[in-house]
């Protein structure tokens, strides 16, 4: 296959393939023909409807050192979208498109693609192309094609789910707490999920993390299932707002598992019974009633070199564990109705 540029168009030799309803264009061009036509959509970049994890830096360097060092290649397709229907030629086989930049979107290769322009001399790629794809079909090329492969972060997968609308309710409510619980203004875990899985800075805990401690308490047998999305939402932040308020030190701190992905799934477990023990005596889930169920955990033991060596679910359930026997300990007096109010 052959591609022959022209001033205003880049018309290229192709093969198609029907695949159900869909129209698959296989054809090959230069790479630096290739970067100038095709753009990447990041998640970080466009929240509303990026969808790719962002380009780690030292990928692209070790392709295009690859390329240029070590005699490799790229025998793997690109991916991508044509954002308009490309001008196809039935009887000579060729692909006509406009030879400027924003003509598709990189599904699935971008940092292929962006080692191949680092690299010194361009090479002829191989490119697999759709048409006409919006956003959210994009995206669930992107996630079907990644979620089998090593390497893409499951929160990255998670929270493509506001694009794909395929997830199970269970993975849907637990990605939307998730990101009220990082974007909301009176969250105490504003700003500390990395939602997309790529080490965020200032983030201590992955999306991954809270959508799976919350799988229990939301699934139709849940403590939280009966409530609504507000009132669940409200009922987790009360909830680490008070232990916050009672352990301030050990709050975001990297020496603490109240900082660490162990503490925050270990009072996930721990949820059930609180609600239950505040609610009944309090007749609310007031941050401050919450704080006197909680109170004896003031004196608990929370570093990591204490606790080295529990990790895992079994590390989460034993903490949980130490958590409701220090509490069972030093009960707290008060007595109520059982209600909810949060305020």
């Amino acid at each position: 296959m052959k591609s022959k540029i022209a001033k205003k168009n880049m018309v290229l030799d192709v093969l198609v393939a029907a695949q159900g309803r869909w129209q698959i264009f296989v054809f090959k061009i230069n790479s630096r023909d290739l970067d100038k036509i095709a753009n990447v959509s990041r998640r970080a970049d466009n929240k509303d409807e990026g969808y790719q994890r962002n380009l780690v830096e030292s990928r692209a360097n070790d392709i295009a050192e690859y390329l240029d060092k070590k005699d490799g290649c790229i025998p793997t397709s690109i991916l991508i979208n044509f954002l308009k229907e490309p001008k196809y030629d039935v009887r000579a086989k060729t692909l006509t498109i406009p030879n400027q930049e924003n003509v598709a979107w990189v599904i699935d290769g971008q940092h292929r693609m962006y080692g191949m322009r680092k690299a010194s001399k361009p090479i002829e790629v191989i490119v697999t192309a759709f048409s006409g794809l919006d956003t959210a079909q994009q995206a669930k090329q992107f996630k079907m094609i990644n979620s089998k492969q090593k390497g893409v972060p499951t929160s990255l997968l998670y929270d493509l789910l506001d694009l794909t609308k395929d997830g199970t309710f269970v993975e849907e409510r637990g990605h939307d707490l998730a990101v009220r619980l990082n974007e909301s203004s009176d969250s105490p875990w504003r700003g500390l999920i990395d939602m997309i899985g790529t080490k965020q800075m200032g983030t201590i805990i992955t999306q991954t993390r809270v959508v799976t401690a919350l799988d229990s308490l939301i699934a139709e047998r849940g403590v939280l299932f009966q409530y609504t999305e507000e009132e669940q939402y409200g009922i987790l932040r009360n909830f680490f707002q008070a232990i916050r308020e009672l352990l301030p030190a050990e709050w975001n701190n990297k020496g603490s598992i109240v900082g660490k992905a162990l503490g925050f799934s270990a009072f996930l477990i721990l949820l059930p019974q609180v609600l239950t023990q505040t609610t009944q005596r309090y007749s609310d889930f007031k941050v401050s009633s919450i704080k006197r169920v909680l109170a004896p955990l003031k004196d608990f033991e929370f570093s990591t070199k204490h606790h080295h060596g529990l990790a895992g679910h079994p590390g989460e359930n034993r903490m949980a564990g130490l958590l409701a026997a220090t509490i069972k300990a030093n009960p707290d007096k008060g007595k109520g109705k059982s209600k909810i109010v949060l305020k």
